[in-house]
């Protein structure tokens, strides 16, 4: 812990970084040779090719590349297939919600209707499914609320960091190129976003060389400051300093003027960036829980809550290159968040009854006897009432309390091409259609095209060996 404590130090004097030059590109050619689906054998062995065929319990037919005819695998050598990448459907609309079931199963679609005994949703991979209310845990509707920002477009609206006195670096400046920013010497640029009390913020990282990146979250100040000096340098707000140092340590530290610096909590040590050189940052923010919860790649790496109350007294966000490294800033988009994290329903508010989270920030609690005509009819303790569909944010029902249904003859796990997941029995898998029966929306065809992953679960004790 010394030695933490003396690395704490040091990235808190890189914090204030000011400047400008032009970065290399961070980014890879891209390749010329895209594998094709790939077959992971149970033993560890792979081969790329195609699927064409799987008949459960009798074959998997195989297409490769070096050979003439099919081949056909035994289903119980498999663990899993990797398909190739392909593109979205074309002309679908954008779901509006995401169903989290009791059983871990993750589903976007948008709501038809729910009553006491089913909810149906509508998918564009598996047209509507049935899904009975014992299997519901979470609802979450995706914000309503266009997007606040997504860019950057240039460097018009943003502003530029001054040097900081006392500061001793090589200070560069940030380049805007093609829809990203980049920069290769100490620099700092921020803009008002209008980060909203739940926010969604999102953006893709590249770099070469060590990270060493400090992002303000809701921050009222444009111009960097020498966080060691705070206290004599210019006014400014409480904000959130999100710090990426060395590569592999991740930090969260409020930042109020008249306050002593405290992280909030350890550094998060994450071994395996060191050996990444690019990464897709989310963070979900809500004023109201004090909450900071960071993704990494899709996958939750933290969610911090602040004892003392949420540390922003502004709306803008503050990026701070440190040192010499290359870092590459795109794709950042901000939007309203829903208050529900990708986790959802792991600690349920109220288990006994169901729970509806409202835009305002509010919840209520009582049954849901329907949701119909844009109307969630609710009975609570005093009497029935009803909400605009619209005032919700998330529903999280009631666990249930019946007699558990006999274990599911499920044999495998689809990963969706856009996030979620979904187990079920495979009938039959062909390039027209996934045939499948689930326990919670029985027997329905899913389009191939919504997978990434097929995995085969063994039906012996203890997990598959799957390559990852």
């Amino acid at each position: 812990m010394n030695w933490m404590s003396k690395s704490s130090r040091i990235a808190l004097l890189l914090l204030a970084a000011i400047g400008a030059a032009a970065a290399p590109d961070p980014d890879p050619p891209p390749a010329t040779n895209a594998p094709g689906d790939d077959l992971c054998f149970r033993n560890g062995d792979s081969l790329y090719g195609r699927l064409l065929e799987i008949q459960p319990g009798a074959l998997i037919r195989w297409q490769h590349a070096d050979a003439e005819a099919p081949i056909e695998f035994k289903p119980e050598n498999v663990a899993q297939i990797d398909f190739a990448p392909r593109p979205t459907a074309a002309g679908r609309a954008a779901d509006s919600c995401k169903l989290w079931l009791a059983n871990g199963d993750k589903l976007a679609g948008n709501l038809v209707s729910c009553d006491t005994d089913a909810l149906v949703l509508d998918t564009w991979c598996a047209g509507r499914l049935r899904i009975a209310r014992r299997a519901l845990q979470t609802l979450a509707f995706n914000p309503r609320a266009p997007i606040i920002f997504d860019g950057p477009t240039g460097l018009d609206g943003w502003t530029e960091g001054a040097p900081v006195k006392g500061m001793e670096v090589d200070s560069g400046r940030w380049l805007y190129r093609n829809g990203a920013f980049y920069a290769n010497k100490s620099a700092s640029i921020a803009r008002d976003v209008k980060l909203p009390d739940r926010a969604d913020l999102q953006f893709d990282l590249a770099w070469r060389g060590q990270l060493n990146l400090a992002v303000a979250l809701y921050t009222d100040s444009l111009q960097p400051i020498l966080l060691l000096d705070k206290e004599n340098g210019p006014d400014f707000g409480a904000f959130y300093s999100l710090r990426f140092s060395q590569s592999a340590f991740i930090s969260l530290t409020p930042i109020r003027k008249k306050e002593p610096l405290r992280a909030l909590g350890d550094y998060l040590i994450i071994q395996a960036l060191a050996q990444k050189d690019r990464l897709h940052v989310a963070l979900r923010m809500n004023k109201a829980d004090r909450r900071v919860a960071l993704f990494l790649d899709g996958a939750l790496v933290k969610d911090w809550r602040d004892p003392a109350g949420f540390a922003g007294d502004g709306t803008g966000v503050r990026f701070v290159n440190n040192l010499a490294s290359s870092v590459k800033i795109s794709n950042l988009r901000v939007s309203k968040w829903n208050g529900v994290l990708e986790d959802a329903g792991a600690d349920a508010a109220d288990p006994s009854h169901d729970v509806v989270s409202l835009e305002s920030g509010g919840k209520t609690s009582g049954a849901v006897a329907s949701i119909a005509n844009g109307r969630i009819s609710l009975l609570t303790t005093g009497g029935a009432t009803a909400l605009p569909l619209e005032q919700a944010s998330a529903i999280e029902f009631a666990r249930y309390q019946g007699q558990a249904p006999a274990a599911p003859a499920v044999n495998t796990r689809a990963t969706f091409l856009q996030g979620g997941a979904v187990t079920f029995e495979l009938l039959r898998w062909r390039p027209d259609g996934v045939a499948a029966a689930s326990p919670d929306f029985g027997r329905v065809t899913f389009d191939p095209a919504a997978f990434s992953r097929l995995q085969f679960l063994s039906p012996a004790p203890g997990p598959a060996a799957v390559p990852q």
